[in-house]
């Protein structure tokens, strides 16, 4: 009778799937830094850009293995291609990739929302392609391929979008690269993702856009800057993101968005009610409002505090 391998005290082998040609299309901070990224978990990388000194940088940099002048050379052959671009040059893009595409590729995406993406490559691609959309829970202040990034991706959700009947074996592909670059994987659908995104991360740079139109844009801000201290700067932080990454954002997720500052709206008109129902100061002991307004702030601080715990 044959022995088990584990009861005869045998460690069976390991074998490590194996590496992948990807094509990354778009070269800037999260391209790049997908690069980087997965390069250094043995996958083999090949880039492509328009500029051509971003070619080269990235060569530099050790993002790609090699950044061919065209996009059908930088595609040609790819297992999987990873499209990087603003949102809004998506479409073209995927235009432009479908005839280029190894059949059975894989085409991915890194982009900002989901569901026009979508539709866009189910129409766009060949039935040869495999589509599964993603997006990386990660990003700077800062653009370009200088600021790329290995550690970028590290810890931090990777959304595996998949469209309606989406071949498991492609839904697996893309997993594992989310994984290699030391993400996290989330699988959700594109109309819950844009609905989760508007909450989560569009809705608070459009916040920070407001207060900075509200402080730093004021003709007498420089009055008033060299009192400025890191709070307004951390709350203004996501103003300094890209126009065109944001331009784009807005167009492809109006409606969430909206509902979102609509919500978020509200809430101000609330903490402006609280305010204006404050005594004055010589009044404070015992007054209602004041014990209204500490348990506004004591509720708020275990919200937060309870879900950077949780992390």
């Amino acid at each position: 009778m044959a022995v088990p391998l584990a009861v005869a005290g045998v460690v069976p082998t390991v074998v490590a799937p194996p590496a992948l040609r990807v094509a990354i299309a778009g070269l800037g901070l999260i391209g790049g830094s997908a690069g980087l990224a997965l390069r250094a978990a043995g996958h083999a990388v090949v880039g492509y850009a328009r500029r051509e000194e971003t070619r080269r940088l990235a060569v530099q940099c050790g993002a790609v293995d090699d950044a061919p002048a065209t996009l059908a050379e930088a595609v040609a052959g790819a297992q999987v291609v990873l499209l990087a671009p603003p949102v809004l040059a998506m479409r073209e893009l995927l235009g432009l990739v479908a005839p280029h595409l190894a059949p059975g590729a894989v085409v991915t995406d890194a982009a900002s929302t989901k569901a026009d993406i979508e539709r866009w490559a189910l129409d766009l691609l060949p039935a040869g392609a495999r589509w599964v959309g993603s997006h990386p829970m990660a990003g700077k202040e800062t653009a370009g391929i200088e600021h790329a990034d290995s550690a970028l991706f590290r810890e931090r959700t990777w959304c595996v979008v998949p469209p309606p009947g989406a071949d498991p074996e492609a839904v697996a592909v893309v997993t594992r690269l989310a994984r290699d670059t030391g993400a996290r994987t989330m699988e959700i659908d594109a109309a819950s993702h844009d609905r989760a995104v508007a909450a989560v991360s569009h809705m608070p740079f459009m916040a920070a856009a407001a207060i900075a139109q509200s402080v730093i844009a004021r003709e007498s801000f420089g009055e008033i800057a060299s009192i400025a201290g890191p709070g307004l700067r951390d709350m203004t932080r996501l103003a300094s993101g890209d126009a065109v990454m944001h331009r784009d954002i807005c167009l492809t997720n109006r409606d969430n968005l909206v509902a979102e500052l609509e919500e978020y709206v509200a809430r101000l008109s609330q903490a402006i009610s609280l305010l204006r129902r404050q005594p004055d100061p010589d009044d404070a002991a015992g007054h209602p409002a004041v014990a209204e307004m500490g348990a506004y702030f004591a509720d708020l601080k275990t919200a937060r505090d309870t879900w950077l715990a949780s992390r």
